[in-house]
């Protein structure tokens, strides 16, 4: 059956390529860094945060809250976008103490990612929020990253940073390792489908290609003239 090698070659290398480009359309954007970083601990009383990401971020449903041990926001407006970097302005006279920066933002992908960033001004001792670098289940670098979003509102809208984060209190660290969230378990349930499907297809088609071709070669054999050279 030469003739369906080609064909099965081919179908062959679209379920490799269906495999190699599904991988890196599941991975996110990522939180880089951060200023302050995360569990710095600043002598004066920063005017603004900043979050830097790895790819530019969506315009959109972004949300950045700061706040105290006593869950006070002081942040005193709208997050401004700048492609990977989001900056949030404060409102003067921050106390010393321990602050988390809770931030929401739509990756560039169209997935919303969130995280906490804790850090602290003059003596004040570091919110309980998860501290260091850390990684998701991707196994790819995170900064402060945690599960909690500050808002509940869909990507779609802009939510208020005012409304958007819950009372903060003290947590162990243990309790806030960071993770950020991700939506690849669907995406690699969609891809096995996806493939499955595929290699159902490829088998049908060549047991179709074999049974064609044994039927073509027994019709060969019935019509082959015999030694009179009749048939």
């Amino acid at each position: 059956m030469p003739r369906t090698r080609p064909l099965v070659a081919g179908l062959a290398v679209a379920v490799v390529a269906l495999f190699a480009t599904a991988a890196p359309a599941s991975a996110h954007d990522k939180l880089v860094s951060s200023d302050p970083a995360s569990d710095e601990t600043l002598q004066e009383a920063p005017e603004t945060v900043s979050l830097r990401y790895s790819a530019d971020v969506l315009d959109m449903g972004a949300a950045v809250v700061v706040t105290d041990g006593d869950g006070t926001d002081w942040v005193s407006d709208a997050p401004l976008i700048d492609g990977a970097v989001v900056t949030a302005a404060l409102d003067p006279g921050l106390p010393d103490g321990g602050y988390e920066i809770r931030w929401r933002v739509v990756s560039s992908d169209g997935h919303p990612i969130t995280g906490i960033v804790p850090f602290a001004v003059g003596d004040g001792e570091e919110t309980g929020a998860g501290s260091g670098s850390g990684s998701d289940d991707a196994g790819d670098d995170a900064v402060g990253a945690a599960d909690e979003p500050p808002s509940d509102e869909p990507a779609s809208g802009e939510p208020a940073p005012g409304e958007a984060a819950p009372g903060a209190t003290t947590q162990s660290s243990t309790q806030n390792q960071t993770a950020q969230k991700d939506e690849g378990p669907w995406r690699v349930v969609l891809v096995g489908a996806g493939g499955a499907a595929v290699a159902a297809a490829l088998f049908a088609l060549v047991h179709f290609l074999r049974r064609r071709s044994d039927a073509r070669g027994s019709d060969d054999a019935g019509n082959t003239p015999d030694a009179s050279g009749t048939l």
